[in-house]
């Protein structure tokens, strides 16, 4: 259910980026598509900054049989996060760099459940919450698309709490991460 109202504003999103461009003579609205996936919108607020919202989701399904214990689970995730970028060159040259802060927080949940003696079943929900610095460009390849490429250095704090045992962890992650993508300005 969490998957089709997440779907469902996804679409509403890729609805809406229209109509906020209509009318508009330069193009300052995109709609984003990126690897890791993500779906979001491009907002050229200057010349010099622009704002790109994203939105992930996804979901997950298992099973597993073996002679002792039959298992069933899934899982759905969803995530969001916003770049500011600052753009390093004039706005006349097709290719820009640009450097930016990212924040992110995704949420999850996971049930399990285990048919055996005991038929139990367990579900893990957590957060994760994570701030970035990135460098980047972008190339024009026309007035309506774009292509981009970024490197990121940042840090991801997760939590994660489960029904079975009164059991919560934490952690941290640190790393470099990279992503491409399109921008296609309708």
């Amino acid at each position: 259910m969490r998957i089709r109202r997440t779907l469902g504003l996804g679409s509403l999103l890729v609805a809406l980026v229209p109509a906020l461009a209509a009318g508009q003579e330069t193009r300052t609205v995109g709609i984003t598509m990126g690897y890791p996936a993500a779906l979001g919108v491009l907002w050229h607020a200057s010349d010099k900054v622009a704002i790109r919202p994203e939105l992930t989701f996804g979901g997950t399904s298992t099973k597993t049989t073996s002679s002792s214990f039959d298992s069933e689970g899934d899982g759905w995730t969803i995530g969001t996060g916003v770049s500011a970028i600052f753009y390093l060159g004039p706005a006349a040259d097709k290719l820009r760099t640009y450097v930016a802060p990212r924040f992110t927080y995704a949420h999850m949940s996971s049930t399990v459940k285990l048919s055996s003696v005991t038929n139990s079943s367990t579900t893990t929900t957590g957060n994760g919450v994570g701030g970035f610095g990135l460098f980047g460009a972008q190339y024009a390849v026309g007035d309506r698309f774009t292509v981009f490429g970024e490197v990121a250095f940042g840090l991801t704090h997760s939590s994660t709490t489960s029904s079975l045992l009164p059991t919560k962890g934490s952690g941290n992650s640190w790393g470099i991460h990279s992503g491409a993508g399109i921008v296609f300005y309708p």
